[in-house]
């Protein structure tokens, strides 16, 4: 299955400079880290690992999108978040061990650099300003679930629709005459998995939005955003020029 993938092999020196876990380390230093850690590609739907899995490492991301998740006991999942290349992955069982916090399953052909623990605390022993490094890795990450928390705490599915449009239209909308366009790349069950709802729910939530005039609607995926700033504050997000502030 992994014969199909078809980008060339990532030079892993310059995919871990590219983490900012390990950019301020010295080319020898990235290059034997390098020498010890394992490729891993992945085609879309392929597991990374499991949250039922003993974690013996973390991986830096190469190249490609993945995603973590969560399962209840009936099968439905909440997306925890979407790495993209530089970000690096299961760093806390650094630190306590025991399994994997969550899921991650690739949402496009990727590949990975698995680095072992040990070798991972080694490198943090003979370079204590690596331990900074960490310090502000987890607090992104505890930033980023306090949202995810405000989020499904105190938002209603239509404002947490409404901020994911946001969001995908910060990152990659065209702007026209109408507003700022794009096309959805998610299915409506994804986008569900993702604000913690279900394929329904989410569609009635765009009905609404598109009602409201906030978005327009054009088949199953095209969305138009006539006032970008209106549909942010609508579903609850700081506005472009706190973002800027921070």
């Amino acid at each position: 299955m992994h014969n199909r993938f078809a980008a060339q092999n990532p030079d892993k020196v310059r995919a871990l400079a590219r983490a900012s876990l390990f950019s301020t380390l010295p080319q020898q230093v990235l290059e034997k880290l390098a020498e010890r850690g394992a490729l891993r590609r992945l085609q879309r739907g392929d597991m990374l690992y499991s949250e039922n899995e003993s974690a013996s490492g973390l991986f830096v991301v190469a190249e490609g999108e993945l995603r973590s998740v969560r399962q209840d006991a009936h099968g439905r999942e909440q997306v925890l978040w979407t790495a993209f290349s530089g970000a690096v992955l299961a760093l806390v069982p650094v630190f306590h061990g025991g399994k994997f916090f969550s899921t991650v399953v690739a949402d496009a052909p990727s590949a990975v650099i698995a680095i072992a623990y040990e070798d991972f605390r080694s490198l943090c022993r003979k370079h204590s300003e690596l331990l900074w490094r960490v310090a502000e890795e987890l607090a992104r990450e505890i930033h980023r679930d306090a949202e995810l928390i405000e989020s499904l705490a105190l938002r209603n599915v239509q404002q947490r629709v409404a901020q994911y449009l946001v969001s995908v239209a910060d990152d990659r909308a065209v702007s026209s005459e109408q507003g700022w366009v794009f096309e959805l790349t998610l299915t409506r069950p994804e986008i569900a998995s993702r604000l913690g709802t279900v394929r329904e729910v989410v569609s009635r939530s765009l009905s609404r939005l598109h009602e409201r005039g906030l978005i327009v609607l054009s088949g199953a995926r095209l969305i138009t955003i006539p006032n970008l700033e209106a549909l942010r504050h609508f579903s609850g997000a700081p506005s472009a020029a706190e973002l800027h502030i921070r």
